[in-house]
């Protein structure tokens, strides 16, 4: 009797001895997957704005375009003169710009069934259902909205403006991301000659050999038309 109240009372000190140890096993697991979903989505999104990277959007476009075959459209947004906001202001007040840029962008896009992503700088990318395109358009738009920004000299009021390449697949043809980003790119080379439009790429459009580039994409080897 002694020795089955001793082996009972052993089982019962483990028990309880373990719990703790398993509770802290519990909570390191718990504090791990934390860390790694952090981690994922820091990899996937833009630290200042929040908005998804240019990963996350090449992943949006190949399940939409390239595996379903929707027709989707694909536009580089640019902002205009946005050096001037930093070499005036300073690169808080550019901070600031980037971000409200970054949110009506954001908000256009999921009102059209979109994505935005922001791919570096000040260069922003949409990608919409091709019945969607005039949001492209309300987009430019709604940046023009004044926004208030907060200097070391007191507030200032600015409207923002950018120019907009776009490029459509129809769903026909097997289109990859490169591709429509370099078509984009090409088109917003045009945009960029007047500031706050949006152009249309067009197979006869060409890249200059010598035209600035914002990002690391691909450049047309054909000569300028």
């Amino acid at each position: 009797m002694r020795l089955l109240t001793a082996v009972a009372l052993g089982i019962l000190l483990g028990r309880l001895t373990s719990r703790p140890r398993i509770r802290r096993l519990t909570d390191n697991i718990t504090a791990t997957r934390a860390l790694l979903r952090a981690a994922q989505h820091a990899g996937n999104h833009d630290s200042l704005t929040g908005l998804p990277n240019r990963s996350c959007a090449e992943q949006f476009y190949v399940q939409r375009a390239e595996i379903d075959r929707h027709p989707t459209v694909l536009a580089l947004v640019d902002l205009d003169r946005f050096k001037t906001f930093n070499d005036t202001y300073g690169h808080h007040v550019g901070d600031t710009v980037i971000r409200t840029a970054a949110d009506r962008l954001s908000t256009i896009a999921q009102e059209a069934y979109g994505f935005a992503a922001r791919l570096s700088g000040d260069e922003f990318l949409l990608v919409l259902p091709a019945a969607e395109i005039t949001a492209v358009t309300e987009a430019l738009d709604h940046l023009t909205d004044p926004a208030t920004l907060y200097t070391d000299d007191g507030e200032i009021t600015v409207r923002l403006q950018a120019s907009a390449g776009i490029t459509v697949n129809d769903g026909t043809d097997l289109i990859t991301f490169a591709d429509m980003l370099h078509r984009a790119d090409i088109a917003l080379h045009h945009a960029k000659h007047r500031r706050g439009t949006c152009v249309t790429y067009e197979p006869r459009m060409r890249m200059p050999r010598n035209a600035e580039r914002h990002g690391p994409r691909r450049r047309d080897q054909h000569p300028t038309a």
